[in-house]
């Protein structure tokens, strides 16, 4: 056989087979990526953030079927199913958040009452639940934004629902049941959404960007129209941490928005409710108002001192009760009863509203330091995560810049509420919890794609070369001849 023939051969061998027979070794094909498939989990679950945060079955007639506890256990049948909970738990927002919840179930048997823990209980417990379906099913940036698309319309929902079922709470605007019958959670649930709008705006082009900025347009109006205070604090931090990190085109058009939305709500908005967000910083505002509205300015100002007395007393209760708290959800009798008992005016059964103390006063200093761990995990999570993708991958340091404004929002928004074991909170932490396990992955590709060296060009050989090489294996002459013996060279050279 010629050396022209065999080399024919060869060539031919490695094109019908796609391998290099003659180098020992198969070759390397590349990795194809196409876009990535949309699992039907994650549609279930964001119909299910959706139902739940716009609490739009709180209205519709179909609450009897129970939809949301079937979803969520479909939800949770899949996330089990997958297994590997390895990455999830490995999250410090998992661990505090699942010690929580233990702490939780841990101190119902120590309940002054426990009837009325029972309830508590299990919404903590599905709380988790939702966190655990969200941080075990979410796997890409594509599930992420899906879930996180979802929580923003939830928000609009919430919104158009308010101008059709809507009702009037001493002039201020909230659903007409359930959840978001409450003024203040309605507007703090509006807000909450609105950094995911601006995540879709900032990747979106300019058709999108517009649709974004009207679909936010309902949004700030049913906002404005709830009256909150709270409310207003919450998305004035929420917009100042979005702020700070921004570059300087976005901290102008961040600017030229907040001026617009304030001369917007100064010429909109009701008399009441503007003199109601003046209460903020001066405790009268009734110049120039009629009586009736002077006389629900003087009510809110006393809401505002009552409030107040229940926050030193829910810190009172506290220290009385350390270790276990005075049992999940039911500060408001017990407050009352200790109120009674050391006959003063009673009033009215109301709650601590502030979820820091209503987690030291229920569930003990424990409960509050892992509730805190919670948070501040998420919180932490979303803000470095966000320094560090900055350069590197831009699309998740935005997502991880609005999710650490929508944390940063609530941080504050619920230190006026007592919402400690709604599910609000689980998806807010799950996101953020979520999103740090999406970049955990993608960074690792990127630095295994930056750290893999370049594969070298495949070698044909050719007869001529074969040879070559095992002239180079084969010893001369001129080399000595040895014995290998137990391992060692013995033998004299020739």
């Amino acid at each position: 056989m010629t050396n022209a023939t065999a080399r024919k051969q060869d060539e031919s061998r490695a094109r019908a087979g796609n391998a290099l027979p003659l180098t020992g070794t198969e070759p390397v094909l590349p990795q194809t990526t196409g876009q990535e498939k949309k699992s039907f989990g994650i549609t279930l679950l964001g119909v299910y953030v959706f139902l739940l945060i716009s609490r739009i079955l709180d209205i519709a007639p179909v609450g009897f079927l129970h939809l949301p506890m079937i979803m969520l256990l479909g939800l949770s049948i899949m996330a089990f199913s997958l297994g590997d909970w390895q990455k999830a738990f490995q999250s410090k927002v998992t661990v505090f958040f699942g010690l929580f919840t233990v702490w939780v179930i841990v101190c119902f048997p120590m309940s002054s009452w426990r009837g009325g823990s029972v309830e508590s209980v299990i919404s903590a417990v599905e709380a988790f639940g939702l966190y655990l379906v969200i941080v075990q099913l979410v796997k890409n940036t594509t599930d992420w934004n899906r879930v996180a698309s979802a929580f923003s319309y939830s928000a609009l929902a919430a919104a158009v629902l308010s101008f059709f079922f809507g009702r009037s709470i001493d002039g201020r605007i909230a659903l007409v049941s359930g959840t978001l019958g409450d003024p203040n959670t309605f507007a703090l649930s509006l807000i909450l959404g609105l950094p995911f709008w601006w995540y879709k705006a900032s990747q979106s082009k300019s058709l999108g960007k517009v649709l974004c900025v009207l679909a936010m347009a309902p949004i700030l109006i049913s906002f404005g129209r709830a009256g909150s205070r709270a409310g207003l604090l919450a998305l004035a931090t929420m917009t100042l941490a979005v702020f700070l990190f921004s570059e300087f085109k976005q901290k102008m058009a961040i600017s030229v928005l907040a001026i617009v939305g304030l001369v917007a709500s100064g010429a909109f908005l009701p008399s009441y409710i503007k003199a109601r967000y003046t209460t903020i910083f001066v405790q009268s505002a009734s110049a120039g108002l009629d009586a009736l509205t002077r006389e629900k300015l003087n009510s809110d100002i006393d809401s505002s001192q009552e409030r107040q007395k229940l926050l030193r007393q829910s810190i009172q209760m506290t220290f009385a009760h350390p270790l276990f708290g005075v049992g999940p959800g039911v500060f408001r009798e017990t407050a009352w009863n200790e109120r009674k008992a050391k006959q003063e005016a009673a009033g009215s059964m109301l709650v601590s509203h502030n979820t820091w103390t209503q987690m030291s006063s229920e569930t003990g200093i424990p409960g509050f330091v892992l509730f805190a761990g919670t948070y501040f995990s998420s919180l932490l999570y979303s803000l470095s995560d966000f320094r560090r993708l900055k350069k590197i991958n831009p699309l998740l340091s935005r997502a991880s810049l609005y999710t650490f404004a929508s944390l940063a929002a609530l941080g504050l928004g619920i230190f006026f509420l007592s919402i400690g074991y709604g599910f609000l909170l689980a998806a807010i932490f799950g996101l953020a919890a979520s999103l740090r396990i999406v970049r955990s992955g993608v960074t690792s590709a990127e630095q295994g794609e930056t750290a893999a060296p370049a594969p070298a060009e495949p070698e044909i050989r050719t007869p001529e070369a074969i040879l070559a090489a095992r002239r180079r294996f084969q010893p001369s002459s001129a080399q000595p001849e040895r014995r290998v013996r137990f391992g060692r060279y013995v033998g004299k050279s020739q």
